[in-house]
């Protein structure tokens, strides 16, 4: 699409200058476009509590218990997912459109100072794709299927990007080092670069199926030239009146997602004579009553490796398994009150190591979130949401904007805030 600069800086003042819609406008090649978003600040108090005292027995792929929390009480403001984007469409005639989005995270409480702000575009779902009959194709950095086919009800407007998501305790391991890397290895619930996502018609009576591909990012293949990192994720999903259901499934091809978490002498991911297999699969199902919505889910993870190809492959980690559910429960009282509660709770699981001994004791963990909102008009509310993970005496689970529980510390987070939709 072709659209000069004085056309996109009329497009922007016309969509800031009407908050609350939509701003559409036409471009000169002649797509329709129209620019969205939505800020979510919050003010947030973070508190670790009770990690495992030293001489604790841990898991065979845990830290070993450090004694002291390893999070610093304090208050801070939080952005949760606040993004805004563009997106558009361009009729192709036969029934066949171009369709096109660019978002991204907006940092509203520290703006260009923000550590983590890099400038750069397209940080959430971005794409170029064809729309028809026969479905949608898109290529770019977008969610999984299986990702977004689970989890529909979110939290109060919000199901990622915030320490309400209950992602961390259902679709990750509680054995996950802190920082970004490590810990997205293993989890299933990734936006992904370099893919190739389908989505179906719908047929007989509300059913889509959708798939998606992705190849390594180059992060992912520096240091594994000889490995091919990717993912395979689909999902079949049936959506009729007030019910809706989904199974998902999801393989990673050598992405390490168990040993790149565990202790150094068990770790894979830089041996190139192993590789990783790591999948899950999730069902899904909810029901709306009233002004009451209903979800519950269960999910199975299993990390594998070939640690026996290695030329030292004793005391490597091999496999690890554990399972997962949660509810949730979102209610409309009125035009203005709504509250929301979800409950996680993952098995501390089995594992096993090359030719050694392996335990998971202590790595189970639970999750309990709470939140209200008030309304004041239909694109804007208050809330006040509460989350705590209360970790096993092995366990990491964390749902943390900075910084990582210790081994065993539980963790508490509330948060009063604004959220406004454009």
């Amino acid at each position: 699409m072709s659209l000069n600069r004085k056309a996109m800086a009329l497009a922007v003042g016309a969509a800031l200058a009407a908050p609350g819609a939509y701003a559409q406008i036409k471009s000169p090649a002649g797509s329709d476009w129209e620019f969205y978003g939505k800020f979510w600040p919050e003010y947030a108090h973070i508190r670790g509590e009770s990690p495992s005292p030293v001489g604790t027995t841990v898991s065979t792929l845990s830290a070993a218990a450090a004694g002291t929390s390893a999070l610093v009480n304090r208050n801070e403001m939080l952005v949760g997912n606040s993004y805004i984007g563009f997106r558009g469409s361009k009729s192709l005639g036969s029934g066949m459109k171009a369709i096109w989005q660019v978002e991204q995270t907006v940092p509203v409480d520290e703006g260009g100072s923000a550590a983590a702000d890099t400038g750069t575009l397209a940080t959430r779902d971005s794409f170029l794709g064809l729309d028809a009959v026969w479905g949608t194709l898109r290529l770019g950095f977008m969610d999984t299927p299986f990702k977004k086919a689970g989890d529909v009800v979110g939290f109060l407007g919000v199901s990622s990007g915030n320490f309400v998501q209950t992602n961390p305790v259902l679709r990750q391991v509680g054995f996950a080092s802190a920082g970004g890397g490590p810990n997205r290895a293993s989890r299933f619930h990734e936006r992904r670069g370099n893919a190739f996502d389908y989505a179906s018609p719908n047929f007989l009576g509300g059913l889509q199926y959708m798939l998606q591909y992705s190849t390594g990012n180059p992060s992912e293949t520096a240091h594994t030239s000889t490995r091919n990192p990717r993912f395979v994720s689909m999902a079949l999903k049936w959506e009729s009146g007030p019910w809706y259901a989904a199974v998902m499934h999801e393989t990673h091809f050598d992405m390490f997602g168990g040993s790149v978490n565990a202790p150094a002498a068990q770790k894979n991911d830089a041996d190139q004579a192993v590789r990783s297999k790591d999948k899950a699969a999730q069902v899904t199902g909810m029901y709306k009553i009233g002004g009451h919505t209903f979800e519950a889910d269960f999910i199975r993870k299993d990390y594998k490796e070939d640690a026996g190809n290695s030329a030292t492959p004793n005391g490597r980690f091999e496999t690890y398994k554990n399972n997962a559910w949660m509810l949730a429960w979102e209610a409309r009282w009125s035009s203005q009150w709504r509250s929301a509660v979800t409950y996680v709770s993952a098995s501390a699981g089995n594992c096993t190591l090359f030719n050694a001994a392996c335990n998971t004791t202590g790595l189970e963990g639970k999750q309990l979130s709470l939140g209200g909102s008030f309304y004041i008009d239909p694109s804007m509310y208050l809330f006040l949401i509460g989350s705590k993970i209360k970790n096993g005496d092995s366990a990491r689970y964390d749902n943390v904007s900075i910084g990582a529980p210790a081994t065993g510390e539980d963790v508490t987070q509330v948060a009063l805030g604004l959220a406004y939709s454009f």
